[in-house]
């Protein structure tokens, strides 16, 4: 058992909380299998795209210079440059009043953009997206006005996290010259201000409306993945503290949820075997919560842990429809 647990947490165990017994509802799906990846390179405007288009050169294109050791040292240099730009999740923010939105899709409660779809940073470089081309979002009509009037307004941005393709290669602008770097998009959101009115992608099942919105911070404790059902019971003896720690990381991010997988052992200190909220400080503060938790005589547990976000009826509403203070700042030109 000792030496099937990490395999469990890391193959398939983060992918969703076991039911509860008695018909009650399972913990939700953990968006993430691996550690959180570092904080994405934030692309202010057209020079930061410039420079990955830079990087993102192949070596064979390279005019080096200087003597054979040289130009081979330069290529190497541009190799792992290319390696790391590829390697690297990019986020950025640019106004959207220029952007079209193609027409509402009432039935599927679905609003994207118009295809083929190139967004501005800028004046002088564009994003191509290669996947998810219309950043579709769930929401219904009432919130899809909200978007359009926000657009209408000069108030609403949109805020883009995204990857690299494998074999990216930037081309240039015909139009108006510049970079034109494609993309594989991975979450979006609609930004009135600083209210947030839609969201896409891996982040769709987040809450719209934060701790700082009037949601109501939650923690669910799940099934066992492994070991016996009594670990839950150990683990819910201490869901206040548990609550106190996501109160104190939520005062660092209001938005923050997701799971944790909690290694319990007769023999170790508890230990988060697994996490996809991204917060060291959180998972550091739980296995301060459970330690000296009697659980196991022997063998050990893990345990899912699930710290949520419930917004009140109509907190993510009122939010959302409120006005924004200032316009959205446009990428620097």
């Amino acid at each position: 058992m000792a030496t099937m647990i990490p395999t469990l947490v890391a193959a398939a165990l983060l992918v969703a909380a076991g039911a509860a017994p008695g018909g009650s509802a399972a913990s939700p799906v953990v968006r993430h299998e691996e550690a959180p990846a570092a904080a994405p390179r934030s692309l202010a405007g057209p020079a930061d795209v410039a420079a990955v288009c830079e990087a993102l050169t192949p070596p064979e294109r390279l005019r080096a210079k200087g003597d054979a050791l040289e130009r081979g040292e330069q290529e190497q240099r541009q190799a792992d440059a290319r390696d790391d730009a590829l390697a690297a999740r990019y986020a950025v923010t640019v106004p959207a009043a220029r952007l079209a939105f193609a027409p509402y899709d009432g039935p599927e409660r679905r609003l994207a953009l118009a295809e083929p779809l190139a967004i501005e940073v800028g004046r002088r470089a564009k994003l191509w997206t290669v996947s998810e081309r219309g950043l579709p979002v769930e929401v219904d009509a009432a919130g899809a006005r909200r978007i359009l009037d926000a657009q209408r307004a000069g108030r609403l941005a949109l805020a883009l996290t995204f990857d690299l393709p494998d074999d990216a290669a930037c081309g240039a602008d015909p139009r108006r010259g510049g970079a034109a770097l494609p993309i594989d998009p991975v979450d979006w959101r609609w930004m009135d201000g600083d209210a947030l009115l839609a969201r896409g992608g891996a982040g769709a099942d987040r809450p719209l409306a934060t701790a700082a919105q009037g949601a109501r911070p939650k923690v669910d404790v799940g099934e066992p993945i492994a070991g016996p059902t009594a670990a839950k019971r150990a683990v819910l003896a201490r869901v206040g503290a548990l609550g106190a720690c996501y109160a104190e990381a939520l005062r660092k991010d209001p938005a923050l949820d997701g799971v944790l997988v909690v290694e319990l052992s007769a023999a170790t200190a508890p230990a988060v075997a697994a996490d996809s909220t991204g917060s060291p400080e959180l998972a550091a503060c739980v296995e301060r919560a459970l330690a000296g938790l009697a659980t196991l005589e022997r063998g050990k547990a893990a345990v899912p842990i699930r710290f949520e976000l419930v917004a009140p009826e109509g907190v993510a509403d009122a939010a959302s429809a409120a006005p924004a203070a200032s316009a959205a700042p446009p990428a620097a030109r």
